[in-house]
């Protein structure tokens, strides 16, 4: 079956792919909160300003949307030089980022003719740089596969972080028991102390200001602090395909509360997105403890739960479960500028394969052992 590739390069045009859109992530194998239009469009409002869009769309010969490639492309300089880069439409707010492919379909079926569009067109940008494609999606790994493939380009491959993921029912669990019934009895004390739980409560949009006010107070690099964050999580939570996949669990103390989780939950999955606890009862693990609590809350009723990106230990107190998020760096051959995007972090990378930083540092800290005085000999008795 050959499919036609065509190119969106208009914010009407991406507006107009709205139904298609949803309904292709709706007939994926592995469908992800963040591949929906509404998480992608409202990105793109609220955070790609003097960007556009860059989206391949796939078509069977009954015109079917069957594949979809999100990309944007942006412009930076290097070295002097302006530099055009197809990114994806999201970054940073979405764990997990691939082009879309129908679950019917074979995925090269899909990449072939994307990566065909996007050699055709290779006149138009300089560099594809994509990042947290996930390797539980092997559209990921057929990206690379096929792109190594073509002669003329140079990709390189990196591995970015772990993702823990705890099967919730009916597939293998492997848990740090001693952990995990430690925390199982802090719920429990602390809920005799009178401290109360609340899973699974989107319904309580009330609380959101409080949600944003202690999430802003425990995390520097919040994305509520920005006023595009604020903006973006509103427009997911009040309209659209997500606003019935929120997830919203919380602890209160006194009528205050004090540990709270903004996430996402589907049909068989429910995401560990946006977890906060007030500082002043670190002590008492409640935090932890909310954790507990929404896991057996959706032990019953859903397969997965995704920890999202990170391996804190805490994660791994409930499962040995890990994929894996990879970046493809892509462009042709000898483009200088290619070499000028890539410079400062092929030298950075290098230093570090040759240890140089860590040289550095140990010889700069004999230097100062060096000079620093001696200290005073003792007086004599």
């Amino acid at each position: 079956m050959g499919l036609s590739a065509e190119l969106i390069t208009t914010t009407g045009a991406f507006e107009a792919l709205r139904s298609e859109w949803n309904d292709l992530v709706s007939h994926m194998e592995r469908p992800e909160i963040f591949h929906y239009w509404e998480w992608n469009w409202f990105y793109f409002k609220h955070y790609r300003t003097g960007d556009e869009p860059f989206i391949v769309v796939l078509r069977d010969p009954k015109g079917k949307l069957v594949g979809l490639a999100p990309f944007c492309r942006r412009q930076v300089r290097r070295l002097g030089l302006r530099i055009r880069v197809l990114d994806t439409l999201v970054v940073n707010l979405a764990d997990y980022r691939n082009v879309l492919v129908d679950g019917a379909l074979h995925r090269q079926a899909a990449v072939e003719p994307l990566l065909g569009l996007l050699h055709e067109q290779g006149d138009i940008w300089d560099v594809i740089d994509i990042s947290q494609l996930n390797t539980t999606d092997s559209t990921s790994l057929h990206l690379l596969n096929s792109a190594q493939h073509r002669l003329d380009w140079v990709v390189r491959c990196h591995f970015l972080t772990a993702v823990a993921l705890r099967a919730l029912r009916g597939r293998r669990l492997v848990e740090n028991d001693t952990r995990l019934r430690r925390l199982r009895n802090r719920k429990k004390n602390l809920q005799k102390a009178g401290f109360t739980f609340s899973i699974g409560r989107p319904d309580r949009i009330d609380l959101w200001p409080a949600f944003c006010e202690l999430h802003r107070k425990a995390w520097p690099s919040s994305a509520l602090r920005d006023p595009q964050g604020p903006a973006f999580f509103d427009d997911l939570r009040l309209g659209g395909a997500l606003s019935d996949k929120l997830e919203f669990s919380f602890v209160e103390f006194e009528g205050k509360v004090v540990a709270a989780h903004f996430g996402f939950v589907d049909a068989g999955k429910v995401y560990f997105y946006m977890p906060v606890m007030d500082d002043a009862f670190r002590q008492q693990r409640v935090g932890g403890a909310l954790l507990c609590a929404m896991i057996e809350h959706y032990t019953p009723t859903h397969e997965l739960f995704d920890f999202l990106r990170g391996t804190e230990d805490y994660k791994l107190w409930y499962t040995d479960e890990l994929s894996m998020n990879l970046r493809l760096v892509i462009h042709r051959s000898a483009s200088v500028r290619a070499f000028a995007y890539n410079f400062a972090e092929i030298v950075r990378q290098s230093m570090i394969w040759f240890g140089l930083p860590k040289a550095a540092v140990q010889a700069a800290r004999r230097m100062l052992a060096r000079r620093k005085p001696a200290p005073p000999a003792p007086e004599p008795d």
